[in-house]
């Protein structure tokens, strides 16, 4: 099936009129400049048709969104998926609530402390970079424990190997937290072996796709599946 994407993306936006015309057209420039919105719609092989997806540090829901809308056209195999998010920001997941209904449980919580349901793929959007080294690692050691085999792990980070692009995205990065009066937040990257590395320690099998185009940063999506540990055990 050929998708719109551009006219999938305003009837996305358009779900986020109530919560005001910044937060609309913020959604509306994210869905049309940051490319992995459509690169997760037209390479669909990590969705479940059935069981939980759980979006970590969802923010305004613009991915459950999309996946919600394009359910709803018929564009995507998501008959009996429920949405899960959680988010630390209240005003973000308002907006989230607000574009979502009850098509989605969104919770106001710490990743690093929420619980965590029982899900068939987590999706992991420029969240871990906001963590400390260890918190990174007992994160991902817990998304590890609630996935199925089979199951999926989406995440996107920057790759901190990457010269130029890699110092745009982490300038890019503290501007933003700035603007957001968080003048002493902090930062752990990781190159891109060096994330996929952990991912396989974890019991995953990983794909890295740039995920950049169009854009001057350093991204790198990665879609990891849970192998069943006792076929890699020694």
């Amino acid at each position: 099936m050929i998708v719109d994407f551009g006219h999938l993306a305003e009837q996305t936006a358009r779900r986020y009129r109530a919560a005001g015309r910044f937060t609309e057209g913020f959604v509306r420039g994210k869905l049309r400049h940051d490319p992995v919105y459509a690169y997760l719609l037209s390479n669909p092989d990590w969705l479940p048709r059935t069981g939980a997806i759980l979006d970590l540090g969802c923010g305004r829901g613009i991915l459950m969104s999309l996946l919600s809308e394009a359910r709803r056209l018929d564009l995507i195999s998501l008959s009996n998926a429920q949405f899960f998010g959680i988010d630390l920001r209240p005003n973000d997941v308002a907006a989230a609530r607000l574009a979502l209904g009850d098509e989605a449980k969104i919770a106001v919580a710490d990743v690093r402390t929420a619980a965590l349901p029982a899900c068939r793929a987590v999706v992991l959007l420029d969240l871990l970079l906001y963590l400390a080294a260890e918190e990174q690692e007992a994160l991902l050691e817990r998304i590890a424990d609630v996935l199925p085999d089979g199951g999926a792990l989406v995440m996107r980070e920057a790759d901190a190997g990457s010269g130029l692009s890699f110092q745009a995205t982490r300038t890019a990065e503290r501007l933003c937290a700035l603007a957001r009066g968080h003048f002493r937040q902090r930062y752990h990257y990781r190159s891109e072996p060096e994330w996929k590395g952990l991912l396989e320690a974890l019991g995953f099998s990983v794909k890295a796709v740039p995920m950049s185009e169009g854009t001057p940063f350093a991204n790198v999506l990665f879609i990891a599946r849970r192998r069943n540990p006792s076929l890699t055990a020694d």
